[in-house]
């Protein structure tokens, strides 16, 4: 059912893809550096667990609907679209307050961020609609499984890539909490960067 070579190139594409600068990993590293590397690891996981409910869709026929009614496009779009604004005015608004890496909260408020931010994309559901069926060779014959199973893949390795880079910009958080000043600039930053994020998410087409 699988060939060494075709799967080591398709893994080979996820982790360069996972790499390349784009509304997930930015948030990953915004994270890491204003909120610290437990609540950043566990929007990485957050993250993944999007991509399995997306591999889901693809793999089984559901995503089509995004694919081929605008509504529902849209829909979807603008309420990711009016998170990413909420998140970007409660950073904004608490962009005074020390974050601490450790706090008992930052797990769960990372992990909802995480799925939340990839849920409510509607180009996240068209990309796996396109991109797993390339690499689904035609002789299989249960593709909808195999897509599935593809799409398992492409979540472990990208939370693997998210994860290694929250790890690494996490270490910028220990150095802002000793500095209020610049972490109070970081958390504008990321606020403007999530604002960003919104309208990108906004202008978003099917095509």
């Amino acid at each position: 059912m699988f060939e060494f070579s075709h799967i080591l190139f398709y893994i080979t594409s996820v982790i360069l893809l996972a790499l390349m600068p784009g509304p997930d990993i930015i948030f990953v590293i915004t994270q890491g550096i204003t909120k610290g590397k437990k609540e950043a690891i566990f929007t990485s996981l957050g993250l993944g667990t999007g991509c399995i409910v997306h591999s889901a869709l693809a793999s089984f026929g559901a995503a089509v609907i995004f694919q081929q009614s605008d509504l529902a496009f849209n829909i979807l779009k603008y309420f990711g679209a009016i998170y990413l604004f909420y998140l970007a005015f409660m950073t904004f608004k608490n962009a005074d307050k020390t974050i601490v890496a450790d706090d008992k909260n930052s797990a769960k408020q990372g992990y909802k961020k995480g799925i939340l931010m990839n849920l409510l994309n509607p180009k996240v559901i068209l990309f796996f609609l396109a991109f797993l069926p390339q690499f689904t060779p035609s002789y299989i014959v249960h593709k909808g499984l195999y897509m599935f199973i593809l799409g398992l893949i492409f979540m472990f390795f990208s939370t693997c890539v998210f994860i290694s880079v929250s790890i690494f910009s996490s270490y910028f958080n220990k150095y802002l909490i000793q500095n209020p000043n610049l972490m109070i600039k970081m958390n504008k930053l990321s606020a403007g960067v999530l604002g960003i994020l919104a309208v990108i998410l906004l202008c978003a087409t099917k095509n």
